[in-house]
């Protein structure tokens, strides 16, 4: 055969060799595709994560969502009540948990070993009042309203001593109202749901978050008791689409996301 004709053969072969290539490439990357279900807790919280006719959103969706497509994952959203959600990571039918903590019900994950990654976000937990009312010390606190389950462990003390009152109530809705109302004198709330809450119904200039009372200051973490190496990529991911995140946090207008002693509010 000639060179010419060798030459002309293999510019026809050059189509389905690529095409061949193609589909191993395709292939491969199927084999790779993971995915993974992800235990969310089933609870109106704006602008971190809410669910609506069992579909999730927020914050935390989003970036989940980012992080899923970076590494060619499918996250299948099941939102539970944390506690249940909890007792299903422990018992290996979720792969994941968002939001998680290693300080959160460490009674009942007392003995397993579960990898919490870096902070998804920062938030802060504590006392909302009436605009009036904040800077009041906090003996001025007789009777507050928080979500059913929520641990206020800075305010149990004042509780104990019959200083301080706690209802519960089943959504942030429910307990915002009592204070709007003017039946509590205070919230335990994430400041960012109250403002998100506030802004949402026109009513900002109504109350607001009391960094002058104890707080807490912590983190939403992504949590995995059966894929460690996830939670390390997760890691890389959070610093390497440090910006990206950033937006995200910017289009869903969180303010707390830091410590409220360096906020000038």
């Amino acid at each position: 055969m000639s060179k010419r004709c060798i030459f002309l053969l293999a510019l026809l072969l050059l189509p389905a060799l690529a095409g061949a290539q193609a589909a191993q490439a395709t292939q491969a990357a199927s084999a790779e595709h993971k995915a993974f279900t992800v235990g969310v807790e089933e609870f109106y919280y704006a602008p971190h994560y809410f669910t609506v006719n069992g579909r999730y959103y927020g914050y935390g969706r989003d970036v989940l969502d980012l992080f899923a497509r970076k590494r060619g994952y499918e996250f299948n959203y099941q939102p539970r009540p944390y506690v249940r959600m909890v007792k299903e990571l422990l018992r290996g039918d979720i792969d994941f948990q968002y939001p998680d903590n290693p300080d959160w019900l460490t009674d009942l994950k007392r003995g397993h070993k579960i990898y919490y990654s870096q902070g998804v976000i920062e938030y802060v937990d504590g006392i909302s009042r009436r605009r009036e009312d904040i800077g009041k010390p906090i003996g001025t606190l007789k009777l507050i309203a928080m979500p059913r389950g929520w641990t206020p462990i800075d305010y149990y003390p004042l509780v104990q001593r019959k200083e301080l009152v706690i209802e519960e109530a089943n959504s942030v809705e429910a307990v915002m109202q009592m204070l709007l109302s003017k039946r509590v004198d205070g919230v335990y709330l994430n400041a960012d749901v109250v403002a998100s809450y506030l802004a949402g119904t026109g009513l900002s200039a109504e109350a607001g978050f009391d960094k002058s009372l104890p707080y807490q200051f912590s983190r939403f973490s992504l949590a995995s008791k059966t894929h460690p190496e996830v939670i390390k990529e997760f890691n890389q991911f959070l610093l390497d689409s440090a910006s990206e995140i950033k937006k995200l946090k910017e289009s869903y207008k969180f303010r707390y996301d830091v410590d409220p002693k360096a906020l000038p509010y």
